[in-house]
């Protein structure tokens, strides 16, 4: 076989080892900053679940106070017509409607006296939550228990973390745009080389980076795959430190001797 397209492989995989040993500085941050997200819109959420249950509660209590208000002016108005009844049968009447309106406020009441008992437990609920805060029992904290207040800091420290890692990861992109610009200047005109001369080996890379690795071709290292670990044949051993490569029984890698990486960084 023609050593030199493994040569242009290895310096394809040396290229890309760049890109990523710069992209590495950026520490994680981008998961950092997705995982933030995810917390933000969750915390988001929850806030503005509670305010539409609070705001609804508020309408409801403004709906009920007036119809209990306007009942109440009804019946008054009944009852003044009471006075100025002609017969039995207007004075039954009027008293049936007032009896329908007392009812009404009856329920009204009611209802009103419902929403107060569920403020009351959400109050007690969340007093619970800022108690097992107290005393560090965070595991024990269900999403009802946690108190609004402690909530909403939440959103802003997050709000604040988030902007933080976004400003970090910004300046380290910027320092490093030119290299990774030029890096993958090479890289295309390396894609482009390595199609022409070796394609089937530039197909097997690709196939290979396509799932979880990303360094598909390797060295040899202590006469085994370094990126397995998986023990290279020994009567594979002379082929490769002349220049040859090892496809990895076990997880398929491209093996090369060393030196080819030495090379490759000239």
């Amino acid at each position: 076989m023609d050593h030199t397209k493994i040569n242009l492989l290895v310096k394809l995989q040396h290229l890309d080892n760049q890109i990523e040993s710069i992209v590495s500085l950026q520490k994680g941050l981008p998961e950092e900053i997705d995982a933030l997200d995810e917390d933000l819109l969750f915390t988001t959420r929850q806030i503005e679940s509670r305010k539409k249950i609070a705001d609804e509660q508020l309408k409801q209590r403004s709906r009920l106070h007036e119809t209990i208000n306007e009942c109440k002016h009804k019946i008054l108005n009944f009852k003044e017509k009471q006075t100025l009844a002609r017969n039995n049968k207007e004075y039954d009447a009027l008293s049936k409607q007032i009896e329908y309106e007392e009812k009404e406020i009856a329920q009204a009441e009611i209802q009103l006296q419902d929403i107060v008992h569920t403020i009351q437990r959400v109050e007690e609920i969340q007093k619970k939550g800022r108690q097992l805060i107290t005393e560090n029992r965070y595991d024990e904290i269900t999403e009802e228990m946690m108190p609004d207040d402690v909530l909403q800091q939440q959103l802003e420290d997050l709000n604040k973390q988030v902007t933080h890692k976004k400003e970090e990861l910004e300046s380290i992109v910027i320092e490093t745009a030119e290299d990774v610009d030029s890096l993958k200047k090479k890289v295309t005109d390396q894609r482009t080389l390595i199609d022409l001369e070796a394609k089937r080996l530039l197909d097997k890379y690709d196939h290979l980076r396509s799932g979880t690795l990303r360094n598909a071709v390797v060295k040899l290292n202590r006469n085994a795959c370094s990126g397995c670990n998986t023990r290279v044949p020994t009567n594979r051993h002379t082929m490769i430190v002349q220049g040859g490569f090892y496809l990895c029984e076990s997880c398929g890698r491209i093996v090369v001797h060393e030196r080819l990486f030495e090379e490759a960084e000239d």
